[in-house]
Protein backbone atom coordinates (compact mmCIF):
# COMPACT_ATOMS: atom_id res chain seq x y z
CA UNK A 1 0.00 0.00 0.00
CA UNK A 2 1.05 3.68 -0.75
CA UNK A 3 0.40 6.42 1.10
CA UNK A 4 1.09 10.03 0.40
CA UNK A 5 1.67 12.78 3.03
CA UNK A 6 0.41 15.81 1.08
CA UNK A 7 2.21 19.03 1.91
CA UNK A 8 -1.08 21.84 2.29
CA UNK A 9 1.00 25.08 1.79
CA UNK A 10 3.20 26.49 -1.02
CA UNK A 11 3.95 29.70 0.75
CA UNK A 12 7.91 30.47 1.75
CA UNK A 13 8.58 29.73 5.20
CA UNK A 14 6.16 27.53 5.39
CA UNK A 15 6.24 24.96 8.30
CA UNK A 16 4.19 21.82 6.37
CA UNK A 17 7.71 20.28 5.03
CA UNK A 18 8.72 19.95 9.11
CA UNK A 19 5.68 18.63 10.17
CA UNK A 20 5.76 16.34 7.31
CA UNK A 21 9.10 15.02 7.77
CA UNK A 22 7.47 14.40 11.32
CA UNK A 23 4.37 12.14 10.57
CA UNK A 24 6.46 10.32 7.98
CA UNK A 25 9.25 9.26 10.96
CA UNK A 26 6.53 8.07 12.36
CA UNK A 27 5.01 6.55 9.91
CA UNK A 28 7.51 4.99 8.80
CA UNK A 29 7.78 2.51 12.09
CA UNK A 30 4.67 0.92 10.73
CA UNK A 31 5.75 -2.01 8.42
CA UNK A 32 2.16 -2.45 6.79
CA UNK A 33 2.55 0.32 3.85
CA UNK A 34 5.38 2.80 2.28
CA UNK A 35 4.83 6.64 3.07
CA UNK A 36 6.04 9.52 0.89
CA UNK A 37 6.28 12.82 0.86
CA UNK A 38 3.76 14.82 -1.72
CA UNK A 39 4.35 18.69 -1.91
CA UNK A 40 1.52 20.26 -4.16
CA UNK A 41 4.22 23.04 -4.37
CA UNK A 42 6.29 20.86 -6.68
CA UNK A 43 3.23 20.45 -9.14
CA UNK A 44 3.07 24.39 -9.58
CA UNK A 45 -0.69 23.70 -10.47
CA UNK A 46 -2.39 26.57 -12.37
CA UNK A 47 -5.75 28.36 -10.03
CA UNK A 48 -8.82 26.06 -11.08
CA UNK A 49 -10.56 28.01 -14.25
CA UNK A 50 -7.11 29.58 -15.46
CA UNK A 51 -4.64 28.01 -17.91
CA UNK A 52 -5.48 25.64 -21.06
CA UNK A 53 -6.49 22.45 -18.98
CA UNK A 54 -3.16 21.17 -20.29
CA UNK A 55 -0.17 21.94 -18.37
CA UNK A 56 2.25 19.81 -17.67
CA UNK A 57 1.84 20.14 -13.59
CA UNK A 58 -1.90 18.95 -14.09
CA UNK A 59 -1.21 16.00 -15.98
CA UNK A 60 1.71 14.98 -12.87
CA UNK A 61 -0.69 15.59 -10.02
CA UNK A 62 -3.14 13.55 -11.70
CA UNK A 63 -1.05 10.50 -12.27
CA UNK A 64 0.31 11.48 -8.75
CA UNK A 65 -2.97 11.29 -6.86
CA UNK A 66 -3.90 7.81 -8.77
CA UNK A 67 -0.81 6.37 -7.86
CA UNK A 68 -1.20 5.89 -4.25
CA UNK A 69 -3.93 4.03 -2.30
CA UNK A 70 -4.39 6.66 0.73
CA UNK A 71 -3.24 9.80 1.92
CA UNK A 72 -2.28 11.82 4.99
CA UNK A 73 -3.38 15.68 4.68
CA UNK A 74 -0.74 17.45 6.59
CA UNK A 75 -2.48 20.82 6.99
CA UNK A 76 -2.47 24.09 8.70
CA UNK A 77 -5.49 26.17 9.98
CA UNK A 78 -5.97 28.99 7.87
CA UNK A 79 -8.85 31.11 8.20
CA UNK A 80 -10.60 28.39 10.34
CA UNK A 81 -10.48 26.75 6.81
CA UNK A 82 -7.32 24.80 4.67
CA UNK A 83 -5.01 27.01 2.67
CA UNK A 84 -6.25 28.01 -0.83
CA UNK A 85 -3.73 26.25 -2.74
CA UNK A 86 -4.29 23.36 -0.80
CA UNK A 87 -8.11 23.68 -1.98
CA UNK A 88 -7.27 24.02 -5.32
CA UNK A 89 -5.18 20.69 -5.52
CA UNK A 90 -8.21 18.97 -4.35
CA UNK A 91 -10.02 20.47 -7.27
CA UNK A 92 -7.10 19.79 -9.63
CA UNK A 93 -8.32 16.54 -9.42
CA UNK A 94 -11.50 14.89 -9.37
CA UNK A 95 -11.94 11.36 -9.83
CA UNK A 96 -8.49 10.00 -8.91
CA UNK A 97 -9.35 10.92 -5.02
CA UNK A 98 -12.62 8.01 -5.33
CA UNK A 99 -12.50 5.28 -2.80
CA UNK A 100 -8.95 5.97 -1.12
CA UNK A 101 -8.33 6.60 2.62
CA UNK A 102 -7.40 9.69 3.62
CA UNK A 103 -6.76 11.42 6.96
CA UNK A 104 -5.74 14.76 8.64
CA UNK A 105 -2.66 16.37 10.38
CA UNK A 106 -3.34 19.78 11.31
CA UNK A 107 -1.32 22.02 12.98
CA UNK A 108 -1.93 25.90 13.54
Amino acid sequence: MKIGSILGSTRQGRLSPQVGDWVKEIADNRRDANYEIVDIADFKLPFLGEGTGHEPGLKAWSEKISSLDGFVFIVQEYNHSITGALKNALDSARNEWNNKAACIVSYG
